[in-house]
């Protein structure tokens, strides 16, 4: 298990939503994880929101963004 990312979220939403930064970083923790517990659904389903979010040059980070599953999976965590 590696460090726990942080939760941040965009100005002006009230509990769901998180940074596009955010989120990516929380996409990336949550697909390590399913990695190493064998999950392939999870897997397969975070790995589509890392691709999703994923900086690209010529391509903005989103301000925010919401993937229930996401949020689910950090309301475990913390």
């Amino acid at each position: 298990m590696s460090k726990i990312p942080y939760v941040e979220r965009p100005h002006g939403f009230t509990g769901v939503g998180l940074t596009g930064e955010c989120a990516y970083l929380w996409a990336l923790f949550l697909l390590n994880e399913a990695d190493m517990a064998d999950d392939h659904v999870a897997y397969d389903t975070y790995k589509t929101m890392v691709d999703q979010l994923k900086p690209k040059e010529g391509k903005p980070t989103p301000a925010a963004v919401y993937f229930a599953d996401l949020e689910d999976a950090i309301a475990r965590y913390v």
